[in-house]
C-alpha cells in the first residue's frame, strides 16, 4: 500500500460504520478586482489526495462491509486552459492520487445524493456526515463548509455532521517515512540556500536582495517554493519577530537573523540562523549568541515522547532566564519575557506551523521546530536559532543538525568564502 492509501485506510479506520466524509480543496481567494491569490489547494485535502486543483472533491463512504473513495476535478475547458495552464484530466488525477473512482465535478450533487439516501442500496443508512468545517474554507468564492454544512442538515434531516479537521489532524501529526524524507529534503535544500548567503553576506547589502538570493538559489535548484515570505532582519530588525519590509542595508557590525526555508512536495523546513555581518562575533552580541545556542541545544538534548510544547517552553524560559542573569542583562527578580516572547516549539509538515493540538504529549514521528531567541530592543540585537526535530525512539532527533550554528564554525565559514 502507498503512503496516501495508507493515510486513507488510517481516515477509514476512524470514521464509525455507515458514515461519509467530504473534503474540498477549496476555491481561489479574490485579492483584488479580477486577480487572485495563488491557489493553495486545502491541506487536509492534499494530505488525502495529491491534488493541487482548485474546486475537486473528495468523498469516502463506509458502509458496515464495504468502502469506497470519489474523487471529483473540474472538466476540460478550452478557454480556461489558455488563461490559466492545463488542468488534470480523469487518467492524470487518477494516476496522482491513486484513486479509481474518479469523475467530473458536474456528477458530484447527483452522487453524493445517491450516497447519503442509500438510493442505489449499495451500504447501508448513512447517518453521519464527516465535514471539514475551517471557517475559512470556501467550496465557491463566498460559500464555505459551514453553509455547505446547514443545506446538508436541511436537506437530508437524519444526517448528523461531525468536523472531521480534529481527526485528520491527529494523522497529520505523525509522518511517515515519506513525509519525513521530504521535510529532510526541503532541510538539505535550505542548508545549500544557507551557504549561498553566507557567501554574500556583507555590509551595505540589502536586506531584500538576500531574500531574493535564497529565493533565486531554490528555484534555479528545483526548490520553487518558500515554505514562508522569507524573514530577513539586521540590526534592530531582528527584534520584529516577523519583521516585514527588508529594505535596511546590513552595517559592519550588527548580527543578520534569517527565518526561511524552502518547501519539498509540499512539506516545510523553517530554519533560523543569525550571523555576524562582518563574520565576527564580539561583544554583548556574542554573549547573546552563545545563550540561545546553549538553549537550542539544551532544548533538543531535553525532547522527549509525552512531553508536551507548553513543557518545551517551560524549560526553555527558565533555561534563558538563568543566561541572561548570567551575561548580566536581566536582574533575578525579572521576567525574561522582557527579551523572550513567543514559544520554542510548534509542529512542522504541510504547514510551516503544522496543524496540531498542542495540549498533546509528543510521540514518534512528529516533527517539532526548536527556535529560542533573545531580543534585546535597546541594544540593536536579535538572535534566534531554530532547528526541526523529529521524536524518534522516544527522543529528538535533530534532523537539521549539519546546517552550522556553532561560533567556531561560523567565523570559519566567514574566513574561507573567498
Amino acid at each position: 500500500m502507498s503512503d496516501i492509501e495508507n493515510r486513507r485506510e488510517r481516515l477509514f479506520a476512524k470514521m464509525k460504520e455507515n458514515s461519509a466524509a467530504l473534503f474540498f480543496a477549496g476555491t481561489p481567494k479574490l485579492r483584488s478586482e479580477d486577480e487572485t491569490y495563488p491557489f493553495v489547494s486545502n491541506r487536509h485535502f492534499y494530505y488525502l489526495s495529491n491534488i493541487e486543483q482548485e474546486n475537486s472533491v473528495l468523498l469516502f463512504v463506509k458502509g458496515i462491509s464495504e468502502k469506497k473513495i470519489y474523487l471529483f476535478i473540474d472538466d476540460f475547458s478550452e478557454l480556461k486552459e489558455k488563461w490559466t495552464g492545463k488542468r488534470l484530466t480523469v487518467t492524470e488525477a487518477r494516476n496522482l492520487s491513486r484513486i479509481q473512482n474518479v469523475y467530473l465535478n458536474n456528477s458530484f450533487e447527483s452522487m453524493l445524493s445517491l450516497a447519503l439516501t442509500n438510493k442505489n442500496n449499495q451500504y447501508g443508512k448513512i447517518d453521519t456526515l464527516y465535514l471539514d468545517l475551517s471557517p475559512e474554507l470556501k467550496i465557491k468564492e463566498s460559500y464555505s463548509t459551514q453553509e455547505f454544512e446547514q443545506f446538508i442538515l436541511s436537506e437530508y434531516p437524519f444526517i448528523k455532521t461531525i468536523n472531521v479537521y480534529p481527526m485528520v489532524t491527529e494523522l497529520r501529526m505523525i509522518k511517515s517515512s515519506e513525509e519525513i524524507g521530504e521535510v529532510l529534503n526541503a532541510i538539505n535544500g535550505t542548508n545549500n540556500g544557507i551557504g549561498q548567503l553566507i557567501s554574500v553576506i556583507k555590509p551595505g547589502v540589502v536586506e531584500k536582495e538576500l531574500a531574493d538570493t535564497f529565493e533565486f538559489f531554490g528555484r534555479k535548484h528545483g526548490f520553487r517554493e518558500l515554505s514562508f515570505p522569507s524573514i530577513v532582519a539586521s540590526g534592530k530588525n531582528a527584534t520584529c519577530l516577523h519583521y516585514p519590509s527588508q529594505n535596511d542595508s546590513l552595517k559592519e557590525n550588527d548580527l543578520i537573523l534569517f527565518d526561511i526555508g524552502y518547501k519539498s512536495h509540499g512539506y516545510s523546513a523553517d530554519i533560523s540562523r543569525t550571523f555576524p555581518v562582518n563574520g565576527i562575533f564580539t561583544g554583548l552580541a556574542k554573549e547573546v549568541y552563545q545563550a540561545v545556542l546553549n538553549c537550542n541545544k539544551a532544548v533538543i538534548e531535553y525532547v522527549r515522547a509525552e512531553m508536551t510544547l507548553a513543557q518545551l517552553q517551560e524549560f526553555a524560559r527558565n533555561f534563558l532566564k538563568k543566561e541572561c542573569v548570567k551575561i548580566g542583562i536581566l536582574g533575578e527578580d525579572e521576567d525574561v519575557i522582557k527579551y523572550y516572547y513567543h514559544n520554542v516549539s510548534h509542529h512542522l509538515g504541510l504547514d510551516t506551523h503544522d496543524c496540531s493540538d498542542r495540549e498533546k504529549p509528543l510521540e514518534n514521528g512528529n516533527i517539532i521546530t526548536v527556535e529560542p531567541g533573545l531580543y534585546l530592543v535597546d541594544k540593536g540585537i536579535g538572535v534566534r536559532i531554530e532547528d526541526n526535530i523529529l521524536i524518534s525512539n522516544g527522543r529528538g532527533e535533530c534532523l537539521s543538525k549539519g546546517i552550522v550554528k556553532e561560533i567556531k564554525d561560523i567565523e570559519r565559514l566567514f574566513k574561507t568564502r573567498f
